[in-house]
């Protein structure tokens, strides 16, 4: 998909994926460079992030003399999203995303390298030809805290006593703190008090770790098409993710986790040991121990949202339903129940 987040700011939207075109050098056009930009491009998602961005920049007094220099941040911002899925799949080995090869899987390891580090450079770039100083602080710390949030859970990675404290470490980096940083950019170049910036930010976060854990949750509900192995995968990656770390918290299920998480780390998990995982979780009651977290983060946003002034357009309401479309997965169906 391709900037579909909120159908009702597609034209805005259009802005800004106009404006990521036309911030590429012309030279990038050319040989491999150009055929690999050209992949990385066409891969834009449903622009959330600029979404957001925006939304919050409509409450602010500047927001109209302001819109350019929005858009910009927001094409900016996107880059930088851009860039880390170029990284996380190199790092994941990951053959596709959104149905469609990844940079890594269809030029190999160093080539994705160099092209999410020239669209990081590039992102530098503009920011400091634009003078985009202060929301340019703002990104270049969310870009330290998505490596520190994936250099932390590397070292998690099958750690059985991790705690949830330190998933939420590694959440905050990998994903919330880009939510908070665009939706305190979006008040702060429209002229927001800082009181309310810091309100926006707030609504980042909670936003930030309910679209993370809808993502854990969906690796343990999306059914597996007859390979159990095409799902679970951040579980045999050993990255321990709120459902899991839930149930080691149950003593029945603590040593059989264990034992699985033992064997995902000598990568020999068989069909038969996921279908032991989802029912363990099930039996600890970790799925929907995380689904109710899951909806503790999405009142709470909707509780923040009322705190918002509404004067200016229809943010409230469009944050709402970008809400409203965030179902929350079902936990995965034993196939030997009738």
């Amino acid at each position: 998909m391709f900037f579909t987040a909120l159908p009702e700011m597609k034209d805005v939207l259009s802005k800004v994926s106009r404006d990521m075109d036309e911030l590429l050098p012309n030279d990038w056009n050319k040989g491999q460079v150009g055929e690999i930009i050209s992949d990385v491009m066409n891969s834009r998602g449903k622009g959330v992030r600029p979404s957001l961005l925006l939304l919050m920049g409509k409450l602010g007094p500047n927001y109209s003399q302001c819109m350019s220099r929005l858009v910009r941040l927001g094409a900016l911002a996107e880059f930088i999203h851009m860039a880390s899925l170029i990284h996380d799949d190199i790092i994941d080995d990951s053959v596709l995303r959104r149905g469609k090869p990844t940079i890594q899987a269809k030029y190999g390891k160093d080539m994705a390298v160099y092209a999410g580090d020239l669209i990081l450079s590039q992102t530098l770039s503009i920011i400091l030809r634009d003078n985009l100083r202060d929301s340019g602080l703002l990104l270049a710390q969310t870009i330290q805290d998505m490596c520190k949030g994936e250099i932390n859970q590397a070292a998690c990675r099958y750690k059985v006593n991790v705690t949830q404290e330190e998933y939420y470490q590694n959440i905050f980096g990998k994903t919330a703190s880009m939510f908070v940083t665009v939706c305190k950019i979006g008040g702060m170049e429209s002229g927001c008090s800082q009181a309310l910036i810091e309100l926006m930010g707030n609504i980042g976060l909670h936003l930030g770790y309910l679209f993370q854990i809808r993502d854990d949750l969906l690796d343990f509900s999306l059914q597996d098409m007859g390979d159990a192995k095409s799902m679970r995968l951040d579980f045999q990656e050993g990255i321990l993710t709120l459902p899991v770390i839930y149930s080691l918290n149950d003593s029945k299920c603590n040593e059989p986790l264990k034992e699985l998480i033992e064997r995902a780390r000598s990568g020999i998990l068989s069909d038969k040991d996921l279908a032991s995982l989802d029912e363990l979780i099930m039996l600890a009651g970790g799925f929907e121990q995380t689904v109710k977290k899951a909806e503790e983060h999405r009142d709470t946003v909707l509780s923040l949202l009322e705190k918002l002034p509404n004067s200016q357009g229809n943010t409230i309401k469009l944050i709402q339903h970008l809400l409203s479309n965030l179902t929350l997965p079902t936990p995965p169906k034993n196939k030997d129940t009738h």
